[in-house]
């Protein structure tokens, strides 16, 4: 009976001790580590989650990048319209020079009336508009022409060179006689011409030129500058 009693006493001891030395027993978790443990699977996205953002981020990129191949390809198509388009206008438009030279050794002159000067030695003859045998330029279209024509010569006589448009005198080059050894000199100038219409240099009366046909120094050049 008294070997009961004192089992009883010690469970009693053990039980209440611990309230009676201010000490809590609790089988419930701490609630701060519930909230650490929630933040942290609030922090933490589940995987097919992750990975449906991740498609749709990588979804709006390829959108993006779509976008801009599309206004690349754009651009592209409406520069290689604007290159075909100035392709069939350049090839539509009549090409024209020209370059001569008159291809003598010496002088050439004085006569006692004016000449048409015939530059034989051709250079140059895109589209046919020079005339090698007459020394003429006839325009094969309406349009802005530039004319140049050069000489060098001795002074012992006057050198006069006059471009000439259908037999109107539109130019002209020249130097005196004097007791100088030689001369250089030469003009240029654009024309607006109508189809057929004839350029020409005239040495006047009275005057000399002088040529080498390896050096090429009186010489007569003219191109199309626009079709109009």
């Amino acid at each position: 009976m008294r070997s009961t009693i004192a089992v009883l006493l010690l469970f009693k001891c053990l039980i209440f001790a611990p309230n009676a030395a201010g000490l809590t027993i609790t089988t419930e978790p701490d609630a701060s580590g519930l909230s650490a443990q929630d933040e942290k699977k609030q922090s933490t996205c589940p995987l097919n989650v992750c990975i449906l953002k991740e498609l749709g981020a990588t979804e709006t990129r390829l959108r993006a990048l779509e976008v801009s191949q599309q206004k690349l390809m754009s651009r592209l198509a409406k520069s290689e319209a604007q290159i075909e388009e100035v392709k069939m206008e350049t090839q539509g438009r009549p090409k024209v020079a020209f370059s001569a030279s008159l291809g003598l050794n010496g002088f050439f002159g004085p006569f006692n009336t004016d000449l048409t000067l015939v530059y034989k030695k051709v250079f140059i003859n895109v589209g046919d508009a020079y005339h090698q045998a007459t020394g003429i330029f006839s325009a094969p279209v309406r349009g802005v022409y530039y004319f140049s024509f050069f000489y060098h010569c001795a002074t012992g006589n006057p050198t006069k060179l006059a471009l000439y448009r259908n037999g109107e005198q539109v130019a002209l080059t020249q130097h005196h006689k004097s007791e100088d050894s030689q001369e250089n000199g030469g003009n240029g100038l654009t024309l607006l011409l109508e189809k057929g219409d004839q350029v020409y240099v005239v040495l006047l009366k009275n005057a000399w030129v002088w040529d080498d046909i390896s050096a090429n120094v009186l010489m007569f050049s003219g191109f199309l500058i626009n079709a109009m």
